[in-house]
């Protein structure tokens, strides 16, 4: 006794679920990468703007406790001061201030951070 062959199926129906699907997860990954760098970009400019803000208190008060000054004008600016030069003598500051990421990286730990600095005073 043979079995007797069956016909190819006519209908195409359901064969597009498995590209959907691999175009719905390449799209949710492309998004989540854009998210990721504007995150890096926001970030970025917060500690520019602390750094910044830090180096010009830090001329602004001219005194011994211009690092000080600076490390509150940071704190408030929710960055961390990692370096202060004060130069009272030539009226200059150079500031490093982190700030953090906000986004977890798997792998990468829970701590990231951006690294600003900046230089403030008189031109010469």
């Amino acid at each position: 006794m043979s079995a007797e062959p069956t016909a190819a199926p006519t209908s195409d129906a359901g064969s597009t679920t498995v590209p959907a699907i691999g175009i719905a997860g390449a799209a949710a990954a492309l998004a989540l990468m854009v998210g990721t760098i504007g995150q890096g970009l926001v970030a970025g400019a917060r500690a520019d703007a602390a750094a910044d803000l830090a180096a010009i208190a830090v001329v602004q008060v001219q005194g011994e406790d211009g690092c000080a000054t600076a490390e509150e004008v940071a704190t408030r600016n929710g960055a961390t001061i990692t370096e202060c030069i004060a130069r009272p003598d030539l009226g200059t500051a150079t500031v490093t201030v982190e700030a953090p990421l906000g986004i977890r990286i798997p792998g990468l730990g829970d701590d990231l951070t951006v690294e600003a600095t900046a230089v403030a005073g008189r031109a010469e």
